[in-house]
């Protein structure tokens, strides 16, 4: 799974935090810079005859990847031009944290770079340590494997071996993760984390569709794959969006801290016989499907008013903090109206 952790992105406010997040801060600052020692010109490695033939033509692929996200607006900075192996499962372990009884995300300001609903480990071992900690303060966590990440521009983001595949969906999701990254790269609202992963989300994907066509096309092994992820993906997602809908309303009720829990455990029961799931989810786990999912709407109805994707980009590049209601805004109704309209106004004065 992908995750754009910007938080990694607070090594650069190493010297300024001397706080509570200083062990934090040390272990994201000195698992950048190894990885970042550890990375190669992807050229140098492309032709070097140690090189695997498949990693080898996945990365050769890149330059290609990087060009079309920029006809789209993305900004690709310095990224991707290097390649890093990392020799284990993830490049990060990925934490979060949520009230039992709300969806109120548990969150972590650090200087500079604002404040964020997840902390990236690079040791799965310090990961679990944490989230075993919060569970310990009575909150609802998560750990999980991520296979690839954003510093937010702080630092060039070399290609990681974890990013790599090895089915027919290898070089859509390769291309997927680079352009999701991309778009961050290209605008990251501060304290805001349900919009910059909604319109990473939503963008990479519409672009990885039209990238597979043009590049595959259709009926392609690539092409199929992609959509069969998609198809499975999708129906998953929708069921869990419900299912942190339905609790919402439940959180939201006036129904005592008991009768909640219980209604709570009823509505997760049914989720997971209804998507066979083998780790229960809890509101942690959901409050992130709805982080990177839960803007889709929003945007899709921002997208039509703007017509093109890069019309949908370069509207997001003129939001500011201010045009947020608070931080961590999980709504994201107003902020796909007002992306419309600014795409809107921006046609009357191109005529």
């Amino acid at each position: 799974m992908k995750a754009a952790l910007a938080l990694l992105a607070s090594v650069a406010s190493l010297a300024s935090s001397g706080c509570l997040y200083t062990e934090y801060v040390a272990q994201a600052a000195h698992g950048q810079f190894e990885l970042l020692g550890k990375s190669r010109p992807i050229d140098e490695v492309v032709n070097d005859p140690d090189t695997p033939t498949r990693t080898a033509m996945l990365l050769a692929e890149i330059p290609e990847i990087k060009d079309y996200g920029r006809s789209y607006g993305l900004k690709i900075r310095k990224n991707y031009e290097r390649y890093s192996s990392l020799g284990r499962p993830a490049a990060v372990w990925f934490t979060g944290a949520a009230d039992p009884v709300s969806f109120t995300p548990r969150k972590w300001c650090f200087p500079i770079v604002g404040c964020f609903a997840g902390l990236g480990w690079f040791d799965e071992d310090d990961a679990v340590r944490f989230k075993l900690a919060l569970e310990a303060q009575g909150y609802d966590a998560l750990v999980r494997p991520a296979s690839a990440y954003s510093t937010g521009g702080w630092f060039p983001d070399p290609v990681l071996s974890t990013m790599l595949g090895g089915g027919d969906d290898a070089l859509p999701e390769l291309a997927n993760v680079i352009l999701h990254e991309s778009v961050h790269a290209t605008v990251l609202i501060n304290d805001e984390p349900f919009f910059n992963e909604s319109l990473a989300s939503y963008v990479a994907d519409a672009l990885t569709d039209y990238w597979i066509t043009q590049r595959f096309g259709p009926g392609s092994p690539e092409d199929v794959a992609w959509t069969l992820g998609q198809a499975l993906h999708l129906p998953r997602v929708a069921r869990l969006l419900a299912a942190y809908k339905s609790l919402k309303t439940v959180y939201d009720s006036h129904q005592t801290r008991e009768q909640k829990l219980a209604q709570k455990a009823k509505i997760i029961d049914e989720l997971v016989t209804d998507l066979s799931l083998r780790k229960r989810p809890n509101n942690a786990s959901l409050t992130e499907v709805r982080v990177y999912n839960g803007g889709a709407t929003p945007l899709l109805l921002a997208h039509r008013a703007c017509g093109d994707l890069r019309s949908l980009v370069e509207a997001a590049k003129t939001l500011k903090r201010s045009d947020f209601d608070k931080p961590l805004q999980d709504d994201l109704t107003a902020i796909g109206k007002l992306l419309g309209e600014r795409c809107t106004r921006a046609k009357k004065l191109d005529r």
